[in-house]
């Protein structure tokens, strides 16, 4: 268990990889979208900010106008005038331009509702437009109020702007404080700037006095008369920033929903899922494929392997699917193929050489026998010699003599000898068989000087030309002839050739000679005893030493002659190792 557990399989380290960048997948998404919402926010509220810096500079710029107004009308010589008289006469003589005058101020800013002038006990002493009041607190400068609500227009929203009016001297430096001057302003003005600060169309944005009540807003707002900023502020699903105006201390207050802000990214997040989906299914798909197209294969490869022993040498991996795994049990199956070739080839070729090797034993043994006590046999062939030239038969001599050499040359040496020797050796024959019948037959040979020193396997040209004596001349009424050609064939291999002009073979003859030539080794006797001399046996001979590189091959025709065709190699392997055994033998 804790092997598997080191060593996973294919398929649990595929599943893994896989459920790996899934995973990698998924949190990448998940990053990227808050990274994403992170940098919306933060771009929003940067946005947010200078849009409130401008707000405040629009908000410095009205209470800058407010202050030159206030400076052009409550200090113009009308307002001084009515101001600094005690007489309540000559107040409301100068009545009518005072309010002249305010209605004139009125016209400069739309949103001038009323102007209203209070004495220095705060009692009303003028107005135009809208208000209410009749008394009101003195103010050491410009001063806004929160928001305020008229009763005969309760829909409305307004607010006061009060500033202090002093007395003027001949040299137009103010004195002493004399009143309260109050502008009542209607709200609305502030919606235009309110309306610029806007993010998105569900954001909303309001002026609060400081008792957070609402004096001007743009967007949906709730309806509680106090609003609390605080529960905004503290709501996930809004963005919330505020900021209070250093002249009013008022707050402008932006509060932006995120659902909103980050509608944009829900298409993102759509894409992100369908390609996380789309991932999914085409990594099941990879899975599958590979389950089906490799790792099945390659279990199913690897169970043939571990049954091939069982199963014997003959069966093959079945082929199925024609990718890298077939092509890879394909080359198995060649693989097999070619080893079981490989495997006959040794065993034939063990059982050549098993062969090659007995028939070498069997050859020992048989010059061993033919051995036993040479000596008297050379000693007797020697005395018949003697005897001949004693009694002055000279042909009785010469017989004796090529008889010795014969037997010498047959039971002594090696395998292998020069092919001069060999065709010495024949020549001992042809003197026999020249004596026998007495002239009737004729041996040629002819022999290319440059293969005189080349090696042939030993006793291999006489049972042929014995052959062709015994089974071609001898039958043939008058003179014949055997013709002996040795050459080199165009291939590089010697090739031997001994035609004979006697009384040829049949038809049926010569194709049963060479269909047991064909199937000589179905003929060999297991029991190793000789099989005599004959073609079969020269032809066993010389496929054992030679293999499949030395051919044989018989023409033949009735009347006519036949001759008998031998090719061998030039320098076979065996005869090298013969060679060494003569070498060695001799040294002995």
């Amino acid at each position: 268990m804790a092997s598997r557990m080191l060593q996973p399989s294919l398929m649990r380290q595929i599943v893994f990889l896989i459920s790996l960048m899934l995973v990698t997948l998924l949190a990448a998404f998940v990053v990227t979208d808050r990274v994403a919402k992170q940098i919306i926010e933060r771009k929003v509220t940067d946005t947010v900010d200078k849009i409130f810096l401008q707000v405040q500079e629009k908000m410095s710029s009205f209470h800058s106008d407010m202050q030159g107004i206030s400076t052009f009308l409550f200090y113009s010589p009308t307002v001084q005038n009515y101001i600094n008289s005690e007489d309540s006469l000559s107040r409301v003589l100068m009545n009518g331009e005072l309010l002249s005058m305010f209605a004139n101020t009125s016209s400069m800013k739309a949103n001038i509702r009323g102007i209203e002038l209070f004495d220095q006990s705060g009692k009303l002493l003028a107005r135009v437009g809208e208000g209410e009041d009749e008394w009101t607190d003195s103010v050491p400068k410009l001063a806004y109020s929160g928001r305020i609500d008229l009763k005969n227009r309760p829909t409305e929203r307004f607010y006061k702007i009060a500033t202090p009016v002093y007395g003027l001297d001949s040299n137009h430096i103010a004195t002493e404080f004399k009143g309260t001057g109050v502008y009542v302003m209607d709200a609305n003005n502030f919606i235009p700037i309110l309306r610029s600060a806007k993010i998105t169309s569900g954001s909303r944005v309001m002026l609060l006095d400081g008792e957070d009540r609402t004096i001007a807003s743009e967007g949906v707002v709730s309806d509680e008369d106090v609003i609390r900023v605080e529960t905004w502020k503290n709501d996930p699903r809004y963005i919330v920033q505020s900021v209070t105006l250093p002249d009013s201390g008022w707050k402008l207050i932006s509060v932006i929903p995120k659902g909103e802000l980050l509608a944009e990214l829900d298409s993102m997040q759509r894409i992100n899922v369908a390609t996380y989906v789309t991932m999914f299914v085409l990594l099941c798909l990879f899975l599958l494929i590979f389950f089906t197209r490799i790792l099945r294969p390659i279990r199913s490869l690897m169970e043939f392997i571990r049954s091939y022993p069982k199963n014997g040498e003959d069966s093959r991996y079945e082929v199925i699917h024609r990718n890298e795994i077939g092509v890879l049990g394909a080359k198995l199956n060649k693989m097999l193929d070619d080893i079981g070739a490989l495997s006959s080839e040794v065993q034939s070729t063990q059982t050549r050489m098993y062969e090659m090797e007995l028939a070498k034993k069997q050859m020992e043994i048989s010059a061993f026998r033919n051995q036993i006590n040479p000596h008297f046999l050379y000693n007797t062939l020697e005395s018949i010699r003697a005897m001949a030239l004693y009694y002055n038969v000279q042909d009785i001599a010469d017989l004796s003599e090529s008889l010795s050499r014969m037997f010498r040359y047959a039971v002594k040496g090696s395998n292998f000898v020069a092919v001069a020797d060999e065709l010495s050796h024949v020549r001992e024959y042809a003197r026999i068989i020249d004596f026998r019948f007495r002239g009737r037959f004729r041996i040629l040979i002819d022999c290319e000087p440059e293969l005189l020193e080349a090696t042939m396997l030993k006793m291999l040209l006489q049972p042929l030309v014995e052959n062709a004596v015994f089974h071609g001349l001898e039958r043939k009424l008058g003179n014949g002839r055997v013709a002996i050609d040795i050459r080199r064939a165009p291939s590089g291999d010697i090739q031997l050739s001994i035609e004979d002009d006697g009384r040829g073979m049949s038809g049926e003859r010569l194709e049963e000679l060479l269909r047991q030539l064909d199937n000589f080794e179905e003929k060999e006797d297991q029991s190793g005893a000789s099989r005599g001399i004959g073609v079969l046996n020269i032809y066993r001979r010389i496929r054992l030493f030679y293999g499949t590189e030395a051919q044989m091959g018989i023409e033949s025709l009735p009347d006519q002659g036949t001759l008998v065709r031998i090719t061998w190699p030039a320098r076979p392997m065996a005869q090298k190792e013969e060679m060494d055994d003569v070498q060695s033998a001799d040294r002995r």
